[in-house]
């Protein structure tokens, strides 16, 4: 199967941290093997500590500035700023801005997982 998608065409969700998108999903376009989101964590907000037992994660920073946290380091992220997460690892994600938006394409693998928060 093959689709052609246009990122308007799919409605923001609200999360706690702010809103996200899922561009590829099994739910969207039947993906199996991996789902492609747009997130954006709103002024001030954070994504608390969690991890995916059997999910890799990809987060490609496109604007804002913010935080990531694993347990082995803490940094500054902004645009250009990638974050790889091993399954199982525990992380956090957040807007150090009080004014804008930290926006990210996420990528997951497996689609489907549990998120554990700690």
């Amino acid at each position: 199967m093959a689709k052609i998608l246009m990122e308007d065409d799919i409605a923001f969700e609200k999360v706690a941290w702010g809103l996200t998108k899922e561009l590829v999903a099994p739910h969207t376009v039947g993906s199996k093997k991996i789902k492609v989101k747009i997130t954006e964590w709103l002024p001030g907000h954070i994504h608390q500590r969690h991890n995916h037992p059997d999910q890799e994660e990809v987060i490609y920073i496109l604007s804002g500035r913010g935080m990531a946290e694993t347990k082995e380091e803490k940094r500054e992220i902004g645009p250009g700023s990638i974050l790889f997460v091993g399954a199982g690892e525990p992380h956090t994600t957040y807007n150090i801005s009080d004014t804008e938006s930290l926006r990210g394409i996420v990528i997951k693998s497996p689609p489907e997982d549990e998120e554990i928060r700690m």
